[in-house]
């Protein structure tokens, strides 16, 4: 966002944005080909009156077509700024609970995407470095995450027109920055690919790396403002310095503050036009980005590239719960990753933080909180109920997967579906205040008269998708509930996974 409302890195304070005014029931249903049956308490929908074969009013129609958009590559957050530095001090049953929530695609979120800061270690106030985050990749690896993005907020002090790495300032020798002491547009980018290569040969090789963050903005931190035509005229030093280096590497631009152009301000959208129009930039670029801050992601930016959200979240007081009405629940991050999958054609959407402290902007930068706020070294921590909005659609919609044209016959219940494989996953948002009977229709080809189930994974106040009976699938079709209020992923043609564990409040998690 503009400096004035800005999140802060440690040793600054976050501002407030303003509330988001709607709330959203949202159901995600993933669709695949074998399950197991859950027992126990009466089902959800026996609850809600909407049992399989219950008569009700005529139900909502969602039907999945064959036609295809983009390839889904991931949901994950960034650590910069020396973030996961808390984590790692934690005592070692704090971090294991807290990793298993970010990453495990079976008991947490399955986050399968981290974004590292780059440009200098938190130590000496930059974003990052390997030093400062090799733990966290080391330990995304272990739950199988292999994909990794690098973004520097900042080129080295000396390299900038301000001689400093905060307080934006530009880099030395683009167009109409000239500095006494030469041009350093050759220097920055052997620098990014030398930063590159110590992370491949740490055994985690960036799939991009950014050379800028948010370049509209200039606060108090890491920071180095750019314009479109000046980013365009950088890529092709970076993406030949990555060449050089025999990275595979590719060059990604530019984590705009927000996605569209407003007056006097270039979002993703000015970016994104500047470097793909450019044919010596475009030929480098390989990943367009942009944040959500200042506008949301509502529209492609491009189908040229590959296009990620990278980077997002809001700033009132640490607020866990799941549905209260304002931008920080569950229920409003549930209806933002539908929105940018659906309105934006995203690949990837990022949280901002995986983990933050009370004392460290503990506000709703991370999607868990260390320590209490008396002690943030306390080993204790409390996992917001957005990570388990993203664990709706993470756990399930694997890299991989490609959305599927997805019509409903209900203006208040929105939806997509993404294939895998032989799964298939339609995800339904509820606009409306009350349960919504569901009748989806899945492709004939995937589903030729078989009778099959469909196994329910439970998002709600309580519930982080917890095991719910399974729903009968005959001859391509089923009918189900959309509650309002939760999330529920329905899983057919992958194996079952256990319920997710809800993380106790200041507590080690529960089983």
């Amino acid at each position: 966002m503009h400096a004035q409302s800005r999140k802060l890195p440690p040793r600054h304070h976050g501002k407030s944005l303003a509330r988001a005014a709607a709330t959203l029931a949202t159901t995600l249903l993933i669709v695949p080909t074998a399950v197991a049956s859950a027992t126990g308490a009466p089902s959800w929908m026996e609850a809600t009156g909407f049992a399989q074969g219950a008569t009700t009013a005529a139900p909502a129609e969602v039907r999945v077509g064959t036609t295809t958009y983009q390839k889904i590559d991931g949901f994950g957050f960034s650590d910069a700024f020396g973030q996961v530095g808390n984590l790692e001090a934690m005592p070692a049953s704090v971090r294991g609970a807290v990793l298993d929530m970010l990453f495990s695609p079976t008991s947490g979120a399955g986050l399968d995407i981290v974004r590292f800061g780059l440009g200098a270690s938190a130590a000496n106030g930059g974003a990052g470095s390997l030093s400062d985050q090799e733990w966290l990749g080391r330990q995304a690896e272990r739950f199988g995450v292999h994909t990794f993005y690098g973004d520097a907020w900042s080129a080295p002090a000396q390299f900038k027109t301000n001689g400093s790495q905060d307080n934006g300032g530009y880099l030395c020798g683009l167009p109409h920055e000239t500095c006494s002491a030469g041009d350093f547009r050759q220097a920055y980018a052997n620098y990014l690919a030398a930063e590159s290569k110590d992370f491949a040969k740490a055994g985690l090789p960036l799939k991009a790396v950014d050379f800028v963050n948010e370049p509209e903005n200039a606060p108090g931190y890491a920071s180095m403002l750019m314009t479109p035509a000046q980013a365009a005229n950088f890529v092709p030093y970076l993406g030949r310095a990555l060449h050089k280096a025999r990275l595979q590497t590719t060059v990604a631009c530019c984590d705009a503050e927000g996605w569209a152009n407003s007056t006097g301000f270039d979002g993703a959208q000015a970016y994104t036009q500047a470097v793909l129009s450019d044919p010596e930039s475009a030929r480098y670029i390989g990943l367009i980005t942009g944040h959500g801050y200042t506008s949301a992601p509502t529209f492609p930016l491009t189908a040229k590239r590959p296009v990620w959200e990278t980077e997002w979240s809001t700033f009132q007081k640490w607020d866990p719960a799941w549905n209260d009405g304002t931008s920080a629940s569950g229920l409003s991050w549930a209806d933002r990753i539908y929105t940018a999958l659906t309105a934006a054609n995203v690949n990837a959407f990022l949280y901002w933080w995986g983990t933050t402290t009370y004392t460290e902007n503990g506000d709703n930068e991370g999607l868990i909180v260390l320590g209490t706020p008396s002690d943030p070294t306390a080993g204790t921590y409390q996992a917001a109920a957005r990570l388990w909005a993203f664990g709706a659609f993470s756990r399930f919609v694997r890299p991989g997967a490609v959305r599927l044209a997805t019509t409903s016959s209900d203006p208040n219940l929105e939806a997509v579906a993404f294939r895998k494989g032989q799964g298939t996953v339609v995800v339904l948002v509820n606009n409306g205040s009350s349960n919504v009977q569901v009748h989806v229709t899945l492709p004939n080809a995937d589903f030729p008269g078989s009778t099959a189930s469909a196994q329910p994974y439970l998002t709600d106040a309580s519930d982080d998708g917890t095991t719910e009976p399974p729903v009968t699938v005959t001859n391509g079709s089923f009918t189900t509930t959309a509650l309002a209020g939760a999330v529920v992923s329905y899983v057919m043609g992958v194996a079952p996974r256990p319920p997710a564990k809800r993380a106790a409040l200041f507590g080690a998690p529960t089983d």
